[in-house]
């Protein structure tokens, strides 16, 4: 928190991290859920897969996502990192205090900072495999899923739908933007159905792509 203290000195320049902490961070749900989409397209076949991949790589669209997504994550992970309790007595004060309030955003503030680490190492990973394995192929993702990769993309999907509801969550309240209760269901049911989506195109990738490819 001494970062974040250093750099409250400057209200503005406070306010304007905020503003661009608030617009990378729906930019990059935006993006989860989209992928989630884009991804999904093996659910029609890997002809269809394969075809909507080299569409987009040929108006480079996948490269400029892909370079968006690298400056955004780690934009707003700097920019979250400088509210967190990196200390040790930092850390030991928030958990006290969370406890004695039972408040509910504290909680989910706590499981924003444990989930976005996660998320961070998970995406660098991910981003690391698929650039090393250009360009994106029905038959590459299914490798990379059966070879161990299934476990860790369902980690991967289910810690970033988490980190990115909670995200958002917070923005609407955090601005006012929508009343608490109906938000938190909202978002709880737009999670947990590209959650399932995301699951359903990992299953269709370990056990229908191995044996010679979809149709």
């Amino acid at each position: 928190m001494l970062v974040q203290r250093t750099l409250t000195k400057n209200p503005r320049a406070e306010a304007w991290m905020e503003l661009l902490e608030l617009i990378s961070g729906l930019f990059l749900a935006l993006f989860i859920q989209v992928h989630i989409l884009a991804v999904s397209n093996i659910l029609f076949g890997a002809a269809a897969f394969d075809h909507k991949s080299a569409q987009m790589d040929e108006i480079y669209l996948s490269h400029i996502a892909i370079f968006l997504v690298c400056v955004a994550i780690l934009g707003h992970g700097l920019l979250a990192m400088r509210k967190a309790p990196w200390r040790f007595q930092e850390a030991q004060i928030v958990w006290r205090h969370s406890k004695l309030l039972k408040h509910d955003e504290t909680w989910y503030w706590l499981v924003q900072i444990v989930t976005g680490l996660a998320v961070l190492v998970l995406a660098i990973i991910h981003i690391s495999g698929v650039l090393a394995d250009w360009p994106i192929e029905a038959v590459k993702s299914a490798a990379r899923v059966q070879s161990g990769g299934f476990i860790f993309y369902l980690i991967l999907i289910g810690i970033a739908e988490i980190h990115a509801f909670l995200g958002v969550y917070r923005i609407f309240i955090k601005w006012g933007w929508w009343p608490r209760k109906p938000i938190f269901k909202y978002l709880v049911y737009t999670a947990i159905g590209f959650s399932t989506l995301g699951v359903f195109t990992l299953f269709v990738f370990l056990l229908f792509i191995s044996g010679g490819g979809a149709s």
